[in-house]
Formats: structure tokens, C-alpha cells, sequence
């Protein structure tokens, strides 16, 4: 095949989180899918044997890695001739993946026992496919399954409620910036009526003084007119009694 991972076909389900789509047991011997399960996912197993093809004389106990697309293969032989194999998403981590084919291998064989040896094709899927169904759900949560995952996993959701607190934080800021601008107008404008209601205060008194001066001299205009028509009159009476 020209693409490896063009027989498998993604079918998700709620609960499904993506990182495990097939496990199987093979024989190297004749290619013979004994038993297998493909999860959340449909896999053509005409695929998975032309890949195993590809994969002779695989030592006993070693464990294989490669990707195909958005796809990782995770392989391992014993020393019967049967070889594990897990499929996952091509960012699932080697190491638990590592440990994903261990725990097949040991399961797979206090289960089947020497039946995988001579068995048919998919003889054993009915028996063993609570067993496989189960390891697919455990290892499929990789935040469960790995400390450093669930760590991992943690801190993102941390760092989303950081993000969270932050945006609203800067919104805040924002808002706090209006609220100041806002009062910085205030204060100026403030600072204006201040200065105008004082320009018109200095404006009233100088128009106060005027009118006062004004009446003044009004006052001592109408008294230096009657002391002017006074003066004389006194004066002729004087000049009479003489």
C-alpha cells in the first residue's frame, strides 16, 4: 500500500478521546490476525496484514515504531511468533504506547494461552474482546494512563483558566482606564468652571466697584450743585444786613 493508514476510518464516539483506534495479535509466521479490535474506529485487517508483511524478522521482545499520516504504529514480537500491535494518533506518546503493547502481550497470553498459535483468523475475537475493549479505554485516557500526560494536562487547563483570568483582567483594565479618562475630563472641566465662575466673579466686582463710583459720584455731583446754589444765597443775605 502506498498509504498505510488508508484502510483506517475514524468513528468516534462520545466518549472516545482518540489516541487508540486498533489492537491486535498476529502470527509473523502467516500474517494471521488471531484476534483484534478496532476502537472507535473501522480498520480493514487486509491492511494491517500487508503492513506486517512489511515487518519481517522483528526480534523477540523489541519494541517498533513508526507513523503513517496523523497515525502511529506500535509493534512487538515474542519468541512464539506472535506479534502485538497497537495503533494510535500519531501524537500519542511512544512510551505508554510501549506500554500499551506490554500489557496486550501479557494479557493477551494468560487469556489465549498456545490457542494463537494454531488458530484461525479472528478465531479469538469474540474471547478476547472485553479484554481488548477494556485496554482500549484505559489507554485511550491518556491523561489517566500517564502521570506526565495527566500533568501535562493540568497545567493546560490551568493555563486556560490563566488566559481566561487574564483577558478578564484586561478587560477590567480597560474599563478602569475609561473610568479614569472619564474622571480626568471631569477634573478638567471642573478646573474650567472653576476658573470661569472666577473670571466672572472678578468681572461682577469690577461692574460693583463701577456702579458704587458711579453713584458716588452722582451723590457728590447733586451735593457740590446744591452747596453751589447755596453759597450765594448765604453770602446776599450777609451782604444785606450790612
Amino acid at each position: 500500500m502506498s498509504e498505510t493508514g488508508s484502510f483506517l476510518g475514524k468513528k468516534m464516539s462520545k466518549d472516545g478521546y482518540g489516541n487508540v483506534s486498533f489492537i491486535g495479535v498476529a502470527r509473523i509466521v502467516d500474517r494471521c490476525v488471531v484476534a483484534s479490535l478496532a476502537y472507535n474506529s473501522s480498520v480493514d485487517l487486509s491492511g494491517v496484514k500487508e503492513v506486517l508483511g512489511q515487518k519481517m524478522g522483528m526480534q523477540a521482545g523489541t519494541h517498533y515504531s513508526f507513523t503513517t499520516g496523523q497515525m502511529a504504529w506500535h509493534l512487538m514480537a515474542d519468541a512464539q511468533g506472535r506479534i502485538y500491535i497497537a495503533i494510535t494518533a500519531a501524537s500519542y506518546p511512544p512510551r505508554v504506547a510501549s506500554q500499551c503493547v506490554d500489557d496486550l502481550s501479557r494479557t493477551f497470553i494468560a487469556k489465549a494461552g498456545e490457542k494463537s498459535l494454531t488458530c484461525k483468523e479472528k478465531a479469538l475475537d469474540k474471547a478476547c474482546k472485553s479484554l481488548f475493549e477494556k485496554l482500549c479505554a484505559k489507554y485511550d485516557n491518556l491523561s489517566e494512563v500517564d502521570v506526565l500526560s495527566g500533568v501535562t494536562a493540568k497545567v493546560e487547563s490551568v493555563k486556560l483558566v490563566m488566559q481566561d483570568n487574564v483577558e478578564l483582567a484586561l478587560k477590567n483594565c480597560v474599563t478602569l482606564e475609561s473610568i479614569e479618562d472619564k474622571a480626568e475630563q471631569l477634573q478638567q472641566q471642573a478646573g474650567v468652571f472653576k476658573k470661569t465662575a472666577k473670571d466672572i466673579k472678578n468681572k461682577m466686582w469690577w461692574k460693583n466697584l463701577k456702579m458704587k463710583l458711579a453713584i458716588a459720584f452722582i451723590i457728590l455731583a447733586i451735593l457740590g450743585v446744591i452747596l453751589a446754589m447755596t453759597v450765594p444765597k448765604v453770602k446776599g443775605s450777609s451782604d444785606d444786613g450790612d
